[in-house]
């Protein structure tokens, strides 16, 4: 029995939230930020797997990540110098420059390229959660002892939550999620059967942006910040 059934519940009923996610991402090429993000995921499944055990205790969490994921909005708004709700290239330069993350201008511009999920030529919030995400994945610090990899030690425990639970998914460890491993998962909460494959079906589709029949970190992450409840200041108003 899923303990806190009525979140487990909720979830399993979400519904009316496609609208979110009807835009399409004609497949391209993967870039090399999103050749590397596959290949980081790869290595995590690898050497240390994951640790979640269960599709019901991440629907557990999720009041824990929203809160988490709440507090990325004072580095979002810090870095929104014209506080138009979305951060530009050069505020994304300015961002990772301070946090003092090693990537390359060339490798920001990119970052924004490929996290602007609806490609509107900015950076929502929930978009900035997937960058920062992205850059966590990804970072080399250069002390392995240190406590903080990106320079945001309060917020990394949750964005390594987020990369455990994608592990998860991929239970073949190929860096991305298919339809069936997001079916098998999900039949695992209550009510299951019939039932939890259309809602797996209806969340798989939500993720796959650009309908290659694969989830890549990004779309996961893109869409798993509204099933925990994260909004975009435009949703808030």
């Amino acid at each position: 029995m899923c303990v806190g059934f009525n979140t487990c519940l909720k979830f399993i009923r979400m519904g009316g939230k496609s609208s979110k996610f009807s835009f399409f991402r004609k497949p391209t090429a993967p870039s090399k930020i999103e050749k590397k993000m596959v290949e980081a995921l790869r290595k995590r499944a690898a050497s240390e797997g994951s640790t979640v055990k269960s599709f019901n205790s991440i629907i557990m969490r999720f009041h824990k990540i929203d809160e988490s994921f709440e507090k990325v909005r004072d580095v979002f708004q810090k870095f929104d110098k014209d506080s138009n709700g979305t951060i530009d290239v050069q505020e994304l330069k300015d961002c990772f420059h301070e946090l003092q993350v090693s990537f390359t201008d060339e490798e920001i511009t990119e970052f924004h390229h490929i996290c602007d999920m609806d490609e509107s030529k900015g950076i929502e919030f929930n978009e900035f959660i997937v960058v920062l995400s992205l850059v966590y994945l990804l970072e080399e610090p250069d002390n392995p002892n240190s406590k903080s990899r990106i320079g945001l030690p309060d917020l990394e425990a949750t964005f390594d939550t987020i990369v455990d639970t994608f592990v998860f998914f991929d239970k073949d460890g190929d860096g991305y999620v298919s339809k069936t491993e997001i079916l098998n998962a999900i039949n695992e909460a209550p009510p299951g059967g019939k039932a939890a494959d259309r809602i797996g079906t209806r969340r798989f589709e939500e993720m796959d942006f650009d309908k290659n029949g694969m989830i890549t970190f990004k779309e996961f992450l893109f869409v798993f910040t509204h099933w925990v409840g994260v909004n975009d200041d435009d949703d808030e108003q």
